[in-house]
């Protein structure tokens, strides 16, 4: 089985693409001048894949005149969005990304890409970041995934695939939305009906979002938040990802996915003291032994959460460095 991570962002929302005033100290993203040592040290640990969130809650992606306006008949929660072309700034940053990945090499080997194109929060009703101002906003675009969904797939998702198509080599997978289930009604947890995309709406969102990274020449996948989305709404992808959070309770199940379309594991807690796994004692929830146990259970890759996100899932330490490093090396670690 291979290793991965989820950097999954250096700033959330704003890695591409223009930011709010005084938010980025010169011209670059924040990113630049590290990855190219962050890919150097997570190859060297033996992360074969870096998942990595594109346009997250869409706060760089339609600003200013093009932010999200509040509308009383503004489609949900109302807001209304008309999704812009993808800025050039935009494209540059992400093919300066691109050229990142392709500059670290193969040795000890290479490490590919797999970027996320929206976050469940794109859809959530919109929000200013900090002080009200009308051109920055979170959130609040759900049209793109909706009424416009043709519009902001030729737009924003098509650039994108054509500047990975010059660098094939560094894009392992395409993932069209993290943890959807979030936002669509039907597939949320709570089984409720008032969230923000309907399931059809999602569901031809997912689909067209696929088909055109599989006609760009791409894998695509979901970041579905539990694996019995997948079941329930029959969206396979060419690698059917799930996210297992146990919360104490959840048994990390048999790989059920057909080889020619594997099974993955797109996160899974380095905090053990958050996320305990039932299969495992009290003493044996170190990264090792979760990785051990999905090796054995069939996955060929799974991805712990996370290299870079502050959150009560994450403790990425010396130790969960070397418990990953241990399993990718197949060392007999103590």
């Amino acid at each position: 089985m291979d290793v991965g991570v989820n950097y999954p962002w250096f700033s959330y929302g704003w890695d591409f693409g223009p930011a709010p005033p005084g938010w980025r100290s010169g011209e670059d993203p924040a990113w630049v001048p590290t990855i190219g040592q962050h890919l150097q040290h997570l190859a060297a640990i033996g992360v074969s894949v870096v998942r990595w969130f594109i346009l997250g809650d869409g706060l760089s992606y339609g600003a200013g005149p093009d932010a999200p306006k509040r509308s009383a008949m503004g489609g949900q929660a109302g807001w209304g969005f008309d999704p812009p072309a993808l800025t050039g700034e935009f494209q540059d940053h992400f093919a300066a990304l691109l050229r990142s990945f392709t500059a670290q090499g193969s040795e000890p080997h290479p490490v590919r890409l797999m970027p996320v194109l929206v976050d469940y929060k794109f859809c959530e009703p919109g929000v200013w970041p900090a002080a009200p101002d009308e051109g920055w906003v979170k959130g609040g675009r759900v049209q793109a995934m909706t009424t416009s969904r043709e519009q902001f797939i030729e737009q924003v998702l098509g650039p994108l695939l054509r500047l990975s198509s010059g660098y094939r080599d560094a894009i392992y997978a395409w993932d069209v939305c993290n943890e959807p289930e979030w936002v669509t009604n039907g597939w949320h947890p709570d089984g409720g009906n008032g969230h923000p995309v309907t399931e059809s709406d999602m569901r031809a969102f997912l689909e067209d979002s696929m088909s055109a990274i599989r006609q760009a020449g791409f894998r695509a996948t979901i970041g579905f938040n539990r694996i019995e989305t997948i079941g329930q709404t029959r969206l396979y992808g060419d690698l059917n990802q799930f996210h297992h959070y146990t919360d104490g309770r959840r048994f990390l199940q048999r790989n059920p996915f057909d080889p020619r379309w594997p099974g993955i594991i797109g996160e899974f807690a380095t905090s053990a003291a958050e996320d305990t796994w039932p299969e495992l004692s009290q003493g044996s929830q170190r990264v090792l032994e979760r990785l051990k146990l999905a090796d054995s259970q069939g996955y060929v890759l799974a991805l712990p959460w996370s290299f870079r996100a502050a959150d009560r899932h994450t403790s990425w330490t010396l130790p969960v460095e070397n418990d990953i490093e241990c399993f990718t090396q197949e060392r007999n670690c103590h």
